[in-house]
């Protein structure tokens, strides 16, 4: 249940998400903190939420700044653009690291559920 409140994506450009952001933020450290401190928690059930959850997070489309086409533009001077989501995504990204190297998981099946069509 708490890994299907995670699938879904926020807002982070609007300010009166602020409330759900922070606890969606909680409710994936529980996640992480649940992964690291229990044995076994990786059954096949579980695997198809793991991969919903972590793929509406990370696959997402990317904001575009508007700049003027007609000026120069150099590559080096460019800022980098930090992304809002991120104290999510870092969380997301922590918990699928645990998932892909727990000795929980079976690799022959986490092979159906993070496959081409995961990365697509």
């Amino acid at each position: 249940r708490k890994m299907e409140a995670c699938t879904v994506v926020l807002d982070f450009t609007n300010d009166s998400t602020q409330r759900e952001r922070e606890a969606k933020r909680q409710t994936l450290l529980e996640i992480v903190e649940y992964v690291n401190n229990t044995r076994n928690c990786f059954n096949e059930s579980l695997m198809v939420d793991v991969v919903n959850m972590v793929g509406s997070n990370i696959f997402r489309a990317l904001r575009t700044r508007n700049k003027d086409p007609l000026a120069f533009s150099d590559p080096e001077d460019d800022e980098p653009v930090l992304e809002r989501a991120w104290p999510h995504l870092q969380i997301v990204y922590e918990f699928f690291l645990r998932f892909v190297v727990s000795n929980d998981v079976d690799p022959k099946i986490a092979k159906r559920f993070v496959d081409q069509n995961f990365m697509l």
